[in-house]
């Protein structure tokens, strides 16, 4: 059950925090350049060294709730999720191979089989920090394109380096290089992300909306806020011996 509420009110936290792609300059195939060209598109290699710290503010369907994204480098992770009684923190430390989690009064330790179980490979996709190859694998670009979101779109198919048995597929703009859809098959369903009205923060550019669906229904995401290289202790990314959503800790 614990899992099963996680993966409802996390998710779409986590998949926003994703499915960003850090430039590696590692790509030399027709499908590689469709990816460093999508990397481009959201952060050139220089700004995506510069960036240290950064924190999503995002809004659920128009309110009814939030989560804020706060990650540090190298690898600390943490998803704050306000959502009545479902309210839910999800961290991840260091290299993110491990975590703990607030759910219902209790703060749970998680290992790298809970994180790939519930989240999969998705909460380690922090913007700037990860590359194409840790994520994917068996990336094939298609021969033709298909549209997503109002764009003409190239679309590449991979499966999960961690978990090959979960496949993925993403449209990438043909005239603007912007990651427009994201889909992840599952045993249990199939995820889908959407991303609409894309805005230059700084230097960096992220959509400002966002669609999900999945088997539990359909969730809108709007980017409220985007900050980088801004001060975020380390504390906050530590395990607690006892939590309170009410006190933010925020």
């Amino acid at each position: 059950m614990k899992h099963q509420i996680c993966r409802t009110v996390l998710a779409a936290a986590a998949v926003t925090a994703g499915v960003f792609l850090s430039a590696c300059g590692l790509f030399r195939d027709t499908t590689d350049s469709v990816f460093d060209d999508a990397e481009d598109a959201i952060a050139t290699d220089r700004t995506a060294s510069n960036i240290e710290t950064a924190q999503f503010e995002y809004e659920f369907d128009g309110g009814s709730s939030s989560a804020t994204v706060r990650f540090l480098a190298p690898g600390n992770v943490r998803i704050d999720v306000l959502d009545g009684i479902d309210s839910a923190v999800f961290c991840l430390n260091g290299d993110g191979s491990s975590g703990w989690m607030f759910l219902r009064g209790e703060v749970i330790d998680m290992t790298a089989d809970d994180i790939m179980e519930m989240h999969g490979a998705l909460l380690q996709t922090i913007p700037f920090q990860v590359d194409f190859q840790d994520i994917f694998t068996n990336a094939e670009l298609q021969e033709t394109t298909e549209d997503a979101c109002g764009e003409e779109c190239n679309v590449i198919k991979a499966v999960f380096r961690r978990a090959p048995e979960i496949q993925a597929k993403l449209w990438i703009g043909k005239k603007t290089d912007l990651l427009r859809q994201f889909e992840v098959t599952r045993e249990d369903g199939v995820y889908t992300m959407q991303y609409f009205d894309y805005r230059t923060y700084g230097d960096v550019t992220l959509p400002s909306e966002m669609f999900r669906f999945s088997p539990e229904g359909a969730t809108k995401l709007s980017l409220i806020s985007f900050e980088t290289n801004i001060e975020i202790p380390e504390y906050v990314f530590q395990k607690p011996k006892a939590f309170s959503i009410t006190e933010g800790d925020k």
